[in-house]
């Protein structure tokens, strides 16, 4: 189906005072009821789709990451027919490799390098300024491919990692992995 990146903020969060901040880089935040996704988060997160695109395949949030495809390869009808011709492990993940590459070098083809730097800028500023504000104590964000609906999805979170605001780059986000909830945290100086 598509995927689709979510969001999460704590329950206290007023998501009307952040409006401007989300109309200006486009964002919806529009609440979620995911019994599983809830049941995986904090018991005071709120759920929420994230951008206002019909679905975010195109979005450059972990768009470097191939693990996930690797992995999916490695488990192929393709890989078993090469097993079972004594392909062996090397010429096996030689393969796999070559196959990463030119489907990344045809799908990095959807965005010229400017307008990938320029999209993942966006999202890098955008949650500078939602975490420069001090409604906001954390956003975490979500990246699931769905075969299903936002409120039926059963999405197993692997895990949570947390960043602080500082350590935000366009290669971080570029690499974010599905199914890991990237949780950002402001510094504050005292």
């Amino acid at each position: 189906m598509c995927f689709y990146i979510t969001a999460t903020f704590p329950k206290g969060t007023q998501v009307g005072k952040l409006r401007e901040i989300l109309e200006f880089y486009q964002m919806d935040f529009s609440e979620i009821d995911n019994p599983v996704v809830k049941s995986q988060l904090r018991p005071d997160e709120k759920y929420f789709r994230a951008t206002k695109d019909y679905c975010d395949c195109d979005t450059v949030l972990g768009s470097l990451n191939n693990l996930q495809d690797f992995q999916t390869l490695t488990k192929s009808k393709k890989v078993k027919a090469l097993k079972k011709k004594n392909w062996s492990e090397e010429e096996i993940n030689n393969w796999i490799n070559e196959k990463l590459k030119t489907k990344q070098k045809n799908s990095n083809e959807k965005f010229t390098p400017t307008e990938r730097k320029e999209r993942i800028i966006r999202w890098v500023n955008f949650l500078h300024n939602l975490l420069d504000n001090k409604n906001v104590l954390r956003i975490g964000l979500l990246k699931h491919w769905y075969t299903g609906g936002l409120k039926d999805e059963e999405i197993k979170i692997k895990k949570t990692e947390k960043i602080a605001i500082n350590q935000v780059t366009p290669e971080l986000l570029l690499n974010l992995s599905e199914d890991i909830l990237y949780e950002f945290f402001p510094i504050y100086d005292y």
